[in-house]
């Protein structure tokens, strides 16, 4: 396996972890994006959008390219979001990968996306 392949086995790997985490949230998930400003129909597009787009990263060799280039476009408009919260003095809990991950959004959480999409940047290569 080379590198691309392997980044984009990671990238597809990290949505799918993320959209099933949030599916698991239940009821909780709409709630934790609420928090966060997402408007409640949006909510529920972005656990099949991240399972969909994970699997088309990890399995659809014809599509792979454009699932990966979807990952990158979710992964920016995540980021953007987190860093709008960053400026807050009390910034809402992420849930980014559901309820395994119920703290207030930080830089770390910023600097994850960012290598995310490094990852993203090499699997382009695959």
């Amino acid at each position: 396996m080379n590198l691309a392949n392997l980044a984009a086995v990671v990238v597809g790997a990290s949505f799918v972890f993320a959209g099933v985490s949030k599916l698991l949230m239940g009821r909780e998930w709409p709630r934790a994006a609420a928090r966060l400003g997402v408007p409640t129909w949006l909510a529920a597009l972005v656990v099949p959008a991240e399972v969909v787009i994970g699997l088309g990263v990890i399995v659809a060799d014809g599509l792979r390219q454009g699932f990966i280039v979807a990952a990158g476009v979710l992964l920016v408009a995540f980021t953007a979001l987190l860093l709008w919260h960053l400026r807050s003095d009390s910034p809402p809990p992420c849930a980014c990968f559901g309820a395994s991950k119920q703290r207030p959004i930080a830089a770390r959480d910023v600097v994850r996306n960012v290598v995310l999409l490094v990852l993203v940047l090499a699997a382009l290569g695959s």
